[in-house]
């Protein structure tokens, strides 16, 4: 019986062994020049003044551990009204520069607006999304709620009475 468990062992373990260092060989992760795994850094910019029916400028810059990440897959903007998801428009966005995809378009009428950038890559994707208001009344709504968010207030309810 001792010299069957010897066979087993001379024969089996050397397989088992390789099967364990095999299995636990860690897959290399892509890392950036410090050794550290790649991030990406996106910049959503909205146009400085955002004037009604002008062609108003949006761009997104995207960077992985600092550097452009050129020539996305898809690259495109979504604008809507904040109420009225409905109203999407996509709109496909061009390079102007490495790494910077931007989009001009028009905004028809006053009002809460909600800009989301999509770009993809092969391996990634971001989604950066960001408010803008245009009039008075869109303002004041957009101060409420961005002061609510940051002081962890929900954010007001708003009334059917409108002016």
């Amino acid at each position: 019986m001792n010299v069957t468990i010897r066979r087993l062992y001379k024969s089996v373990l050397p397989l088992l062994l390789v099967v364990l260092l095999c299995s636990c060989t860690a897959k290399a992760a892509d890392v950036d020049e410090s050794g550290l795994p790649p991030h990406l850094t996106v910049n959503l910019l909205l146009p400085e003044n955002i004037e009604i029916e002008k062609p108003n400028h949006f761009s997104v810059e995207v960077l992985k551990s600092g550097k452009p990440m050129i020539n996305a897959d898809q690259a495109q903007f979504i604008i809507w009204q904040e109420d009225n998801q409905s109203s999407a428009v996509t709109i496909q966005a061009e390079q102007l520069s490495p790494g910077v995809y931007s989009v001009t378009h028009p905004i028809a009428k006053e009002g809460l607006y909600v800009v989301q950038s999509r770009i993809h890559f092969a391996n990634d994707q971001v989604m950066p999304t960001k408010r803008f208001a245009i009039g008075k009344d869109a303002i004041e709504k957009l101060t409420m709620l961005e002061s609510a968010q940051h002081s962890g207030e929900p954010a007001p309810v708003e009334s059917g009475h409108h002016h």
